[in-house]
């Protein structure tokens, strides 16, 4: 943001110097103000807003010089061009950019001569700002958000199997009430990283487009495209949700489905721990700092989670259990954890480079 900050404050001092000191514009202080709002958060962005931004000002520029014709006063005139350049605002694809129609408009109305060669000048002003506030966003050090997103996702991941090693831990003491609404919780908490993360990943997909810096970034970064990963953890948290909430049916008294107790729990605990490690492996693949060995381990944590469900499945479609939905849809949901997670050889590329961060279930860390 510092960075930033001081391109824009550098792309409105150039602006002024071009318009104001070599042009000399009447009214050039349109110039540095343009140039002040296009230094966005992204390259795209402010070759879209600024794009936007010009449009919106055109129409001021010539819905007041029109008006001013036929009405001279200048308060009349203002009275019938601002509620019309503001309406611009109510258009959902111009939105906040609406505003700048009516701002300048309003210093057509009150600074300077009404004509058309002052449309023009007005016109000028705003494209050399505009300008201006493109290039120096795209040419010094332009934006680039790549590893916030991919540090979003692996805090998630991370997290995920965090929760999952929980659950295993519960089943084998006997799965408490108490204790599956704490995971209920922690999972609502999960789904909040997981739309931070991608939120994140959508800046980092923003922010590649037009940018020279972006590729440079990328392959000095660790870890795979945050878009790509941002979907892989979405299901993730999808699925263990979807276990809580199985493990809240089973033991809210009004449902009564069936949960296995600690004697029999064993497999299904086992089968959360596979699962947690598989998380947990993806995350380090995310950060960058996963091994061929850890790439085998996650291949085998996959393996055994379904064959796992496998036998659990067949062992529950052969028996007749008093009521066995709860343990048909957590093996739903393990199934749908296990299709949502890539294949192992689509994760540790040998020779990563490594991110700094540490893994986490906190996005603030």
């Amino acid at each position: 943001m510092a960075a930033q900050s001081a391109k824009a404050a550098l792309a409105g001092i150039l602006a002024w110097l071009v318009a104001g000191w070599w042009l000399d514009s009447p009214l050039a202080v349109i110039a540095p103000w343009v140039a002040i709002v296009t230094v966005q958060t992204t390259v795209y962005r402010s070759v879209r807003d600024g794009l936007w931004q010009l449009g919106a000002m055109a129409i001021g520029t010539v819905v007041a010089t029109g008006v001013h014709v036929f009405v001279p006063n200048t308060l009349a005139a203002m009275c019938l061009v601002l509620p019309a350049t503001l309406a611009l605002t109510l258009w959902r694809r111009v939105g906040d950019q609406g505003v700048y129609s009516a701002t300048t408009a309003l210093f057509v109305l009150v600074y300077g001569t009404v004509s058309f060669g002052a449309v023009v000048d007005r016109l000028r002003e705003a494209a050399i700002g505009a300008v201006i506030g493109v290039v120096v966003n795209a040419v010094i050090l332009p934006p680039v958000y790549h590893r916030r997103g991919l540090e979003a996702t692996q805090a998630v991941s991370w997290e995920a199997g965090e929760i999952l090693r929980s659950i295993a831990d519960g089943l084998r003491s006997g799965v408490d009430r108490d204790a599956v609404l704490r995971w209920d919780e922690r999972g609502r908490e999960l789904t909040r990283m997981a739309d931070r993360a991608r939120t994140l990943s959508g800046w980092s997909a923003e922010s590649r487009r037009w940018n020279p810096r972006y590729e440079p970034v990328r392959r000095q970064s660790a870890g795979p495209d945050p878009e790509e990963v941002a979907g892989v953890v979405s299901r993730v948290v999808g699925s263990v949700n979807g276990l809580v909430r199985v493990l809240l049916e089973g033991t809210d008294e009004a449902f009564r489905s069936q949960l296995p107790g600690p004697e029999s729990a064993g497999p299904y605990a086992d089968l959360c721990d596979r699962l947690a490690q598989a998380c947990q492996t993806y995350s380090d693949h995310v950060a960058g700092r996963c091994t061929d060995e850890d790439r085998a381990g996650y291949a085998e944590a996959l393996s055994v989670a379904g064959s796992l469900s496998a036998e659990l499945q067949a062992d529950l479609d052969a028996r007749s259990a008093a009521d066995p939905s709860a343990l048909g849809m957590f093996l739903l949901e393990v199934k749908r954890l296990l299709i949502g997670l890539p294949s192992a050889e689509e994760i540790c590329p040998s020779a990563r480079g490594r991110l700094e961060a540490e893994p986490t279930g906190s996005l603030d860390a």
